[in-house]
């Protein structure tokens, strides 16, 4: 039986409507001022160290390398387990990903080492299959050299260079195996000081092994090169991971440190600057002037908006 809506009722009603529309804009004024007085939410680098990983004759321990990367993957993400952690870094069943290695023998051999990448790829694995991993360089021949062996069938971890890698993005002016055939990117490198303009090879640097060989000697004296490199679309967009190799590095040029770690984050300025301070860090001991911040970390950050190396919005986690 229906109702007759009257005049009193209609507006007790509305004024019980209006009563509780603005409890509920007070509520969320409320919220609004605790969300803005919240902290904001810092960038967090890992950096992880074993002394057990490495010996001083540039041989890793599997076991100790392949833990040291879980624990640091679960410290990054706050995940309990690996397949939860990549979930995190947004990685799905169906994604290809890239693995950009640094194979470039340049003042010191500092090729990855085999047991970080096996524990990359068997952790990848916990969510995707292993013929979904890429491992890429510049060439086929760096691979090799790099003790990597050449695999384009479809079983296992595949490895090939831009040579035969079915040739380069004509906007991107990339490799296609990051813009065409990879849905995500993981960017290995090295800790490497260098000492020249650059100062250090790290993640950024490590891109110049993606470009067009006629393109790689424009990053030598122009930093705003560089750093636009890595703000092209596909590297900018698709990279989950930035992860350096630590167990053997550099301090200064040329010369050998055993720093026995790994520094992992997602944003690549914060993770270029952490890297720098591990640097740093080991030049105060040796009474060696520290290195200042690279012209393309700040290009990176300012005119790019990669990520930050502001101190203040950083979050180092040591492991």
């Amino acid at each position: 039986m229906s109702r007759k809506l009257t005049r009193r009722a209609f507006i007790k009603s509305g004024t019980q409507t209006i009563a509780a529309l603005g409890a509920a804009a007070g509520t969320f004024s409320l919220l609004k001022g605790a969300l803005a007085g919240a902290a904001p939410v810092k960038s967090r680098v890992i950096l992880a160290q074993d002394p057990k990983a490495i010996n001083q004759r540039n041989q890793c321990n599997q076991e100790e390398v392949t833990a040291l990367f879980n624990k640091a993957l679960l410290a990054l993400t706050g995940a309990a387990d690996s397949a939860h952690g990549w979930a995190v870094l947004g990685l799905v069943p169906n994604d290809v990903v890239a693995v950009k290695v640094n194979c470039n023998t340049w003042t010191l051999d500092l090729r990855p080492h085999q047991e970080l990448v096996r524990a990359l790829c068997q952790s990848l694995n916990s969510v995707i299959a292993l013929n979904q991993i890429i491992i890429y360089e510049r060439s086929n021949s760096d691979l090799e050299e790099g003790g990597f062996k050449i695999n384009k069938t479809g079983t296992g971890v595949r490895c090939f260079g831009n040579d035969d890698g079915g040739g380069y993005h004509p906007q991107e002016k990339l490799t296609r195996i990051i813009t065409d055939t990879a849905s995500k990117i993981i960017n290995l490198a090295s800790l490497k000081c260098v000492e020249s303009d650059f100062g250090v090879s790290l993640f950024l640097k490590n891109h110049i092994g993606s470009l067009m060989n006629k393109d790689m000697s424009k990053c030598h004296g122009d930093p705003d090169f560089l750093a636009e490199v890595n703000a092209r679309p596909s590297i900018k967009n698709k990279t989950i991971l930035n992860l350096c190799d630590g167990f053997r590095g550099t301090y200064r040029r040329g010369v050998p440190w055993y720093w026995a770690g790994i520094i992992m984050g997602k944003d690549p300025v914060t993770s270029e600057y952490a890297a720098i301070q591990v640097i740093n860090e080991k030049r105060r001991m040796e009474s060696i002037p520290i290195l200042e911040i690279p012209d393309h970390l700040r290009i990176a950050e300012k005119k790019y908006q990669l990520g930050t190396w502001n101190p203040s919005k950083i979050e180092i986690l040591k492991i």
